[in-house]
Parts: structure tokens; C-alpha cells; sequence
């Protein structure tokens, strides 16, 4: 603990220096450090159900990015602390698990193209993906966003239309499947659309992310985003394909209801259905608890709502958050507690020296 505090230490002090001197070419640096803290009980709703209570998504990170000159960019997430801190360090570099870096990227922007190399996040999924972590609440999120290791190193080349509407990019990233990235030799291919057209923003991507020499997990996803005004409705649907000792198929629909109220309280419902073939696609061993991890659960439904709550004044740096969620899996109900701070340390701290 005391490395990573002086670790801490050390980058505070130099990103005030780095931003002062940006700040003179212009380009001036962002530090946002993101404290969460949550408590999590859960209620038996059946003989078999999972009673208790944990901290849940509870947890430190930090963003840093910014820019170098016209054409560069950089962006850096780190997860320093969890409710089990010390995977996150023995999974450094792993690629079949996350770690304390969650993305790491310089990006080269010339004309409507952008270059960006570094570990990033898996162009795989629609709008259940799209959120920080942090802000995420995985009470209430699918089976894939909590088995799948996300964040791979790689590299991708974006194209963006001239009026901005829409950009289609390809990415080639290590797998999930892989123990250490490059060195397994298994990667990820994906090719993905996003767009904004009036009400309407997909998210689509097509993938084929390699679990062994040659073959290949199919799979495509459709993320549907509808805003209006107040209101926020997010699809998401996505299919998996694994030819192994016959056809196996799994499939997935996700949706979301927002609604916000003078950008202080965001009301909300959330609910999945997944029907996972046996095969554990993304699972891993049999782990009896709220969210299931192997592959018992075939057809598994999630459901809840909560409310998101934004105090300061002309500010959504702070939530307070609420929520109930329940499945078929636990014969339990879970409620979640708690607040996340973004803390904008670059702002706060280096524009008073």
C-alpha cells in the first residue's frame, strides 16, 4: 500500500508540473481521481438464496489524458484499488483478466482518420459497455460485462465523416482468451459503426475473437441508443458463435430507461435476458453467488431500478446512488448504497501554484 501511495504521490507532482508547462502551449492536461464506496446486502427470497453483505463495486481510479500539439492524444485509466486489491497486481499484464491499467493509449489524428495504439477497450459491446467503470453498477449488469476481460493491448484505425454523424473503425487487439498478451498468439478482430442521427445512436460492431489457433468466437452486437430530451432508452443485443463439439449459440438482450430531472436526479430501469449455451463462452469456474459466473444459468434473467442523485450545485461531480436488483439465479433481492466522487485534481490543485 505504501508503494502505490508514494507511486500516487509522485504522478500528482508531476502532472501539476506537465500541466503548467501545457498550459502554455495550450494544451493542458486532465487528472480526475475517482473514489467509490458502496455497501451491498443482499436478501434470500428462497431456501437457497445468497444472504449477506459486501462493498461491491467500492474501488479507487483515476483518469489522465490530454493532448501533445495538433495531432496527438493520450488517455490513461488506472484501478488502484478494489474490494480484492491484490488481483489487480497479480494480474498485471494478464490478458484473460483486468488489472491496475484499464486503458492506455496514444492517439495520431490527420484529417478524418485517427491512429491509436495502446490497451483499450474491446470494441465488442453496445451501451451496457459505454459507461466508466466506476460509474457502472454491476448489480445490474449482464453476464458478458462481468466475465469478459474487457481491456486488451492492440491497436485501432478510426475513420469519422466530415459533418461528424458517423465513424466506422477496425481493431486488432489480443484476446481474452489468452494468458499474456502477444504471447498466447490469440487475438480479437472487430470492425464497429457508431453514429448520431437525431434521436437515434447505434453502436454496432461485428468480431471474431480467437479462443484457440484458428478458431473463433463469432459474435455481433447491436447497441441502440434513443434520447429524448429527458429521456434515455438503450438496447442492446448481441449473439455469440462457438463451433466446438457442435453448434453452439448464445444470445443476449439488454435494456435501459433513464429519465433526468433538471440534472440532479436520474431515475432509472434496467433489465436483461441471456441464454448462455453450457459451454461457459465467457465464464469461468462454477462460483455460486448473486451474479452467476459459470455457465448453470442458461437462460438467465436480471432486473432492478434505482435512482442516481447529483448534490452540487451546477455540478454532477458527486453521485449518490440507490438501487434494488433482483434475478433467477440468487432466490435474492440486493439492494446497493453509495456515492462516487470525479474529482478534477489537475483543475483544483495545479491552477493555485
Amino acid at each position: 500500500m505504501r508503494k502505490i501511495f508514494a507511486l500516487t504521490v509522485a504522478l500528482l507532482c508531476y502532472f501539476c508540473t506537465y500541466s503548467q508547462e501545457a498550459e502554455v502551449s495550450g494544451n493542458t492536461p486532465t487528472l480526475i481521481i475517482s473514489p467509490r464506496f458502496e455497501v451491498n446486502p443482499y436478501f434470500q427470497t428462497g431456501s437457497e438464496g445468497v444472504s449477506g453483505v459486501d462493498f461491491g463495486n467500492s474501488s479507487l481510479y483515476t483518469l489522465f489524458e490530454g493532448s501533445i500539439g495538433e495531432n496527438f492524444s493520450y488517455s490513461m485509466s488506472n484501478h488502484w484499488l478494489s474490494t480484492d486489491p491484490a488481483s489487480l497486481y497479480q494480474n498485471a499484464f494478464r490478458s484473460d483478466d483486468v488489472d491496475f491499467i484499464d486503458w492506455l493509449t496514444l492517439s495520431y489524428s490527420v484529417g478524418n482518420f485517427t491512429f491509436t495504439v495502446g490497451k483499450d477497450m474491446l470494441a465488442v459491446g453496445g451501451y451496457e459497455l459505454d459507461p466508466m467503470d466506476v460509474d457502472q453498477h454491476p448489480l445490474l449488469c449482464s453476464t458478458f460485462w462481468h466475465n469478459c476481460a474487457i481491456y486488451q493491448w492492440g491497436g485501432r484505425v478510426e475513420y469519422m465523416t466530415a459533418d461528424e454523424a458517423s465513424s466506422v473503425a477496425f481493431q486488432f487487439a489480443t484476446s481474452p482468451f489468452g494468458c499474456r498478451p502477444f504471447k498466447s498468439k490469440l487475438f480479437t478482430y472487430s470492425l464497429v459503426w457508431y453514429g448520431e442521427y437525431g434521436c437515434f445512436a447505434p453502436i454496432w460492431s461485428a468480431n471474431l475473437i480467437e479462443y484457440d489457433r484458428g478458431q473463433f468466437v463469432k459474435m455481433a452486437s447491436l447497441g441502440n441508443g434513443f434520447f429524448f430530451d429527458n429521456l434515455a432508452i438503450e438496447a442492446d443485443f448481441m449473439y455469440k458463435h462457438l463451433n466446438y463439439e457442435g453448434q453452439n449459440h448464445e444470445f443476449s438482450a439488454v435494456g435501459k430507461v433513464g429519465y433526468t430531472l433538471k440534472d440532479k436526479v436520474e431515475i432509472f430501469v434496467k433489465g436483461g435476458y441471456e441464454y448462455r449455451s453450457g459451454m461457459d463462452i465467457f465464464g469461468y469456474e462454477d462460483e455460486f453467488g448473486f451474479i452467476p459466473t459459470d455457465s448453470s444459468a442458461r437462460g438467465y434473467a436480471f432486473y432492478g431500478g434505482g435512482v442516481n442523485y447529483y448534490p452540487l450545485r451546477k455540478s454532477q461531480d458527486l453521485r449518490l446512488h440507490a438501487l434494488i436488483a433482483a434475478n433467477n439465479h440468487a432466490k435474492s433481492v440486493a439492494l446497493s448504497i453509495g456515492a462516487t466522487y470525479h474529482f478534477n485534481l489537475t483543475q483544483t490543485i495545479c491552477k493555485h501554484k
